[in-house]
């Protein structure tokens, strides 16, 4: 049986408000927000942190959970399970122009993009873009770290 995989994300909204700091290829085929895999023993918020460092050079704070997706798919004759889990976070914005160019992957880049402009192109997660542009409250979070062992 597979097991879910579990990813963190950021979304981090401009000093504006209007606009969004969003992950795409070079055509902006499609948008999603910065992150990666959650890495056995680290938090969500820890590993927004650490791909954001490893992928960007960007620092961040992360602040409080924005919410859970969790995406079931069945396609040809398997299942697929991805549950993410996305915080609002904060960056210096001041210091960023207009994009940053991924690390590792030329064709990947952050750009800002206004809600307007999320509307034209796929934006993932799916119903993403509504949740934003209403300002929903964020839900809370709990965080328990202990070790029988010792």
């Amino acid at each position: 049986m597979n097991q879910p995989l579990l990813r963190a994300e950021a979304i981090i909204i401009g000093n504006d408000g209007n606009s969004v700091f969003v992950q795409c290829d070079n055509e902006e085929s499609f948008y999603r927000f910065p992150g990666g895999s959650v890495e056995f023993g680290e938090t969500a918020a820890e590993a927004i942190r650490r791909e954001l460092i490893e992928e960007f050079d960007l620092q961040s704070e992360v602040g409080s959970l924005a919410c859970l997706n969790e995406s079931i798919v069945e396609y040809d004759g398997k299942k697929r399970h991805h549950c993410t889990i996305l915080h609002w976070v904060s960056i210096d914005d001041s210091i960023i122009q207009d994009s940053l160019i991924h690390n590792e992957q030329q064709g990947i880049k952050l750009i800002w993009r206004t809600f307007e402009q999320l509307k034209q192109k796929p934006l993932y997660p799916e119903g993403i873009l509504d949740f934003l542009i209403a300002r929903q409250e964020p839900v809370s979070h709990l965080v328990i770290r202990k070790n029988y062992d010792e």
